[in-house]
């Protein structure tokens, strides 16, 4: 075996073990997710109301239904879907829709 291969080799194995997911990674990942819900949902007080919804690698997004007061000081509700390759949350108004009627 030459010196490329078994370099090639080498880094494939240290990648499929680095990139094996451990409860500490899940849970970094969820607090990640969450707090750019929270942040980014331009809600006070906002808070997760719901169990979160994950997806497989393949459709990478994690869901969360963020609840908080709105600039009029009304409870309002969004989904959130963050995308776990950009790293970016985005968000649909949810009254009515999920089912949660607040106001």
């Amino acid at each position: 075996m030459n010196k490329l291969a078994l370099t090639a080799a080498v880094a494939l194995a240290a990648t499929g073990a680095a990139s094996a997911s451990t409860p500490a990674a899940w849970a970094a990942l969820d607090r990640q997710v969450n707090r750019a819900c929270l942040v980014n949902s331009g809600l006070k007080q906002a808070k997760i109301i719901a169990d979160k919804a994950s997806f497989p690698d393949r459709v990478p997004v994690e869901i969360r239904i963020v609840e908080g007061y709105n600039r009029g000081n009304v409870i309002d509700v969004k989904l959130c879907a963050y995308d776990r390759r950009t790293k970016r949350a985005a968000f649909t108004e949810g009254q009515g829709r999920l089912g949660v009627n607040r106001r």
